[in-house]
């Protein structure tokens, strides 16, 4: 199992998923997307270094280095 940090095709949020599943809900606009059809910014192999990276990819975005992401924890 992995985790990968894709971008809504709606809003263009980033967003963590796991690969196990096919979709991801967007915690930003609420919309579905399928994780076949996104381009992949970032992998990891723990919820803990997806959270990392996902924090260093947002900061770099935002200018920001106290990003906390906000999403449900990943079912393992």
């Amino acid at each position: 199992m992995m985790y990968v940090v894709v971008r809504c095709p709606r809003c263009g949020e980033l967003m963590l998923a796991n690969t196990a599943n096919q979709t991801r809900k967007c915690p930003n606009c609420n919309s579905r997307a399928d994780l076949r059809t996104l381009r992949v910014y970032g992998r990891a192999d723990t919820p803990a270094e997806a959270t990392a990276l996902m924090k260093v990819m947002k900061a770099k975005e935002g200018g920001g280095e106290d990003y906390t992401p906000s999403f449900k924890r990943l079912k393992s």
